[in-house]
C-alpha cells in the first residue's frame, strides 16, 4: 500500500542538463525522429533492466539464508539479510522492467524480451561506455556472494551526478539513460496522444505488482522459530521483520502504473531513476527518506565484510559512504553460508545430465520472458488470472525451487567433494525456437530429462517433482502463432472488415477484377464486396494466370510477375522494367502485370521514375489519373476526384503487410530473394 503521508513523490523538474538537451531536441528534431528515439531508447532501457535480473538472482541463490543456528547467530541474520536485500532490489527491476514495457506498449510497440539477455558473461550492459568506474570494462559476472560481487552490484546501480548529462549511448550510470528519455517526452515533438496507441488496459496493472514478499523480509533480531507463535505475540518472527522496501518509494498513484499521457510516462520514469539511484546525491530513493536507493543497499551490506573501505577512490563522495560496520564478516565466515557456485558458468562445460539440467532451466527462464511478452496480448479481464497462473507460478513454485534443489547437486559424480563446486543454472539464451512453439519445446525438454536421468539418484528425488510441473504452465502458443507477429498490434484495424474464407469465384455484370485496395472500378467489389462505390474496395479480386490450361485461371490473387490473368491487374513494384512499375495495376491484359497482389503499403518500385518509392501511393495517382476519368464517361454522376480510401487514417499509404496478414486473414506472400517487399521473400 502507498504510505499515505506521502502517496506519491513529485515529478522532479528538469535539471539545467536536461533543459539544454530539450532546447535542442526542440529546435533541431523532427518529431519522426523524436518518437524513433524514445521508441529505441525505451526498449534499450528495457533490455538494461533485463540484463540485472539474471545476475542479481544467481548471486540470490548461492546464499544459503537460513544456516544453522538460523536466527540466534550474527552470521545467520546476515546471511538471511543479504538474500532479502538481493531479492527485493530484483523484484524492483522487474516492476523497472514492467514500467519501460508499459511506455513503451503505449506507444504501439511491443516489447522485446524473449533472447534478449545478454550473453556470454561476464557482460557489459547495453549501450554502457565500455570502463566501469574503475577504470576497467565492466564486465559483469555470473558470481557468488562476495565482497568483489558486491562492488559489481555498485557499478550497476552507481549514482550518477545531479547534472550528468543526458546519454542515449554511451553512457556512464543507467540514470543518463532514463534522463534522455525523460528529455524527450518533455519536448514539444511528444504529446499525450502518442502514449495512447497501445491500449491502456493491456498494459500490466497494478494489481500485479507488491514491493515486498516473504523472500523480500528479513530478521532484525533472534526470534523463537521451533515453537511458533501468532504474529502479534512477542518473541514471533512479525514483531524482528525487517521490510527492505516501502510502498511510497514511487511517482504516482501506484508503484506499477499503465501509461496514457505525458505525465504519467515521467512518474514511471522518475519511480525507475530514483529506485536505482536516489534523489541526486541523496542516499534514499524517496523524498520522505523512508526507503534506501539500490546503490545504497549494496553499499551497506559490502560495509558489513570484511576488506571493504568507505575511503575507497572509486566510491562516489555523495552520497558518503558509510563507515565500515562494527561486526564485519570474513571470506572465511562467508564460506558457511555461501554455495560454492562456478563463475559464468555455461552449460556446455557441464556434465551430461547437469547440462541438460541447466539447459532446461534457461530454457524455463526465457520461456517466462515469453509469458512476460504474452500478458500485453491477453484480454484485459483475463490478464490476473493469468498472470497468477504464468508468472508467479513459474518464478515462485518452479524456477525457484529448481534452483534451490539444484544447488545442492555437486557438479561432479564423486565421494570427494572437495573442490567441487555446486550445480547452478547459466541463464543463458537457450532458444526454444519462435514463440509458437516453444512451449512445445520446453516439454520436449523435460520428457527427455525423466526418459535419460528419471532413475539416478541426483535427479529423481525433489528435482523431478519440481522438473514435472513444467508443463502445468500456460500454452501460449496461439498468442504467437503464424501469422501474428511479435511487434505487430493490430488492435488498431478493429473494426475493419476481415476478408472471407473464400473469396468470390465469379465476377459479375460490369465488374473488372482489380489488383488493391481503393483501386476497384465498382460497387461491391473486392474481397469484402460491402464497399459503396469505385476506389473503396478493400483488396483485390485478381486471379492468377493458369499457365496448364490457358483460359481457365486459378481463383487466388496472382502472387509474382506475370501471372495475372486480367487487365488492370498488375501490382508492380518488384520486378518488370522501369515503365511497367511506373504504371502499376494499368496493364492492357493478362501477364503483363508486373508483380504481385495484393499491393503492400511497404512495396516500392525498384526501377523507372518511381524508384524507391511506394508502389500503392503511385498506383492510386495512376487510378485518378487514367482509370476515373474513364469511369466519368460512363457514369457522369461520379465526382471529378476518386473518394478516399476506406479508413485513410490507417491506409493513407495503402494496405499495410500487419493488416493484411496479422488481422484480415488474407495471407501474402511476394516474390525476391532480398525479403525487402514487405512481405518477406519467396514461399
Amino acid at each position: 500500500m502507498t504510505d499515505s503521508r506521502n502517496p506519491s513523490d513529485p515529478v522532479r523538474p528538469l535539471s539545467p542538463a536536461e533543459r539544454k538537451l530539450v532546447e535542442q531536441i526542440d529546435r533541431t528534431w523532427t518529431r519522426d525522429r523524436a518518437l524513433t528515439e524514445l521508441k529505441t531508447h525505451l526498449q534499450i532501457a528495457i533490455e538494461v533492466e533485463l540484463a540485472t535480473i539474471p545476475i542479481y538472482l544467481y548471486t540470490y541463490y548461492s546464499i544459503n539464508r537460513t544456516p544453522a543456528p538460523f536466527p540466534d547467530s550474527e552470521l545467520s541474520r546476515f546471511a538471511d539479510q543479504a538474500g532479502a536485500v538481493i531479492m527485493s532490489v530484483a523484484v524492483e527491476e522487474m516492476l523497472h522492467m514492467s514500467l519501460s514495457s508499459n511506455t513503451l506498449f503505449s506507444l504501439g510497440v511491443l516489447p522485446q524480451l524473449y533472447l534478449r539477455s545478454p550473453a556470454p558473461y561476464p557482460t557489459n550492459l547495453p549501450g554502457h561506455q565500455k570502463l566501469g568506474p574503475d577504470a576497467k570494462p565492466l564486465a559483469l559476472p555470473l558470481a557468488k556472494f562476495s565482497l568483489a560481487q558486491l562492488w559489481h552490484f555498485l557499478e550497476i546501480e552507481y549514482p550518477a551526478e545531479v547534472d550528468a548529462p543526458p546519454e542515449g549511448g554511451n553512457w556512464e550510470t543507467i540514470g543518463q539513460i532514463y534522463s534522455y528519455v525523460r528529455c524527450i517526452i518533455s519536448s514539444k515533438h511528444i504529446t499525450d496522444a502518442d502514449f495512447r496507441q497501445g491500449e491502456k488496459l493491456r498494459q500490466i496493472q497494478s494489481t500485479n505488482y507488491s514491493p515486498n514478499n516473504i523472500d523480500t523480509v528479513f530478521p532484525g533480531g533472534s526470534f523463537d522459530k521451533t515453537c511458533p507463535v501468532p504474529a502479534s505475540a512477542a518473541g514471533s518472527a512479525a514483531t524482528v521483520a525487517v521490510y527492505p522496501s516501502r510502498g511510497d518509494s514511487h511517482a504516482g498513484r501506484a508503484e506499477l502504473i499503465t501509461i496514457d499521457s505525458r505525465k504519467n510516462a515521467l512518474q514511471a520514469i522518475q519511480t525507475i531513476d530514483a529506485q536505482g539511484e536516489g534523489f541526486g546525491p541523496s542516499k534514499f530513493d524517496d523524498p520522505s527518506r523512508q526507503e534506501a536507493s539500490h546503490y545504497w543497499k549494496f553499499l551497506s551490506l559490502q560495509s558489513q565484510l570484511a576488506g571493504y573501505d568507505p575511503k575507497h577512490e572509486n566510491l562516489p563522495k555523495r552520497p558518503k559512504p558509510p563507515a565500515a560496520a562494527a561486526r564485519q564478516f570474513t571470506p572465511e565466515e562467508l564460506a558457511g553460508v555461501v554455495f560454492d557456485f562456478p563463475d559464468n558458468p555455461v552449460a556446455s562445460s557441464y556434465p551430461a545430465g547437469r547440462r541438460d539440467l541447466a539447459n532446461l532451466v534457461s530454457g524455463l527462464y526465457q520461456y517466462m520472458l515469453i509469458l512476460t511478452e504474452t500478458i500485453f496480448l491477453q484480454e484485459p479481464a483475463q490478464q490476473k488470472l493469468y498472470f497468477n497462473q504464468a508468472l508467479h507460478r513459474s518464478m515462485i513454485w518452479i524456477l525457484d525451487k529448481i534452483i534451490r534443489t539444484m544447488r545442492g547437486v555437486f557438479l561432479q559424480q564423486t565421494s570427494d567433494v572437495t573442490g567441487n563446486p555446486r550445480l547452478a543454472p547459466t541463464f543463458e539464451n537457450l532458444d526454444l525456437g519462435p514463440r509458437d512453439q516453444a512451449f512445445a519445446t520446453l516439454v520436449a525438454m523435460c520428457t527427455e530429462l525423466d526418459a535419460r536421468y528419471g532413475s539416478e539418484s541426483w535427479y529423481s528425488a525433489d528435482l523431478k517433482g519440481y522438473v514435472d510441473m513444467v508443463p502445468s504452465l500456460p500454452d501460449v502458443s496461439a498468442f504467437w502463432a503464424a501469422p501474428a507477429q511479435p511487434g505487430c498490434d493490430v488492435s488498431k484495424y478493429k473494426g475493419v472488415p476481415k476478408f472471407p474464407a473464400n473469396p468470390p469465384a465469379t465476377i459479375g455484370d460490369g465488374e473488372a477484377r482489380h489488383a488493391c485496395m481503393g483501386l476497384n472500378h465498382c460497387a461491391g467489389q473486392g474481397r469484402t464486396r460491402d464497399n459503396d462505390c469505385a476506389g473503396q474496395g478493400y483488396c483485390s479480386t485478381a486471379l492468377e494466370y493458369n499457365y496448364a490450361n490457358l483460359g481457365s485461371p486459378n481463383v487466388s490473387d496472382h502472387t509474382c510477375h506475370v501471372k495475372n490473368d486480367c487487365a488492370g491487374q498488375g501490382g508492380c513494384g518488384l520486378y518488370g522494367t522501369g515503365e511497367e512499375q511506373n504504371a502499376p495495376a494499368h496493364n492492357q491484359c493478362a501477364t503483363l502485370g508486373s508483380c504481385a497482389t495484393p499491393i503492400n503499403a511497404e512495396r516500392f518500385s525498384t526501377d523507372g521514375p518511381n524508384r524507391g518509392k511506394g508502389v500503392w501511393v503511385r498506383a492510386r495517382e495512376v487510378f485518378a489519373e487514367k482509370t476515373w476519368p474513364s469511369l466519368r464517361k460512363k457514369n457522369p454522376k461520379l465526382p471529378a476526384k476518386p473518394p478516399k480510401v476506406p479508413y485513410p487514417k490507417l491506409f493513407q499509404y495503402g494496405p499495410t503487410i500487419e493488416w493484411i496478414q496479422d488481422y484480415s486473414g488474407e495471407g501474402m506472400t511476394a516474390c525476391g530473394s532480398s525479403g525487402m517487399s514487405g512481405a518477406g521473400s519467396c514461399a
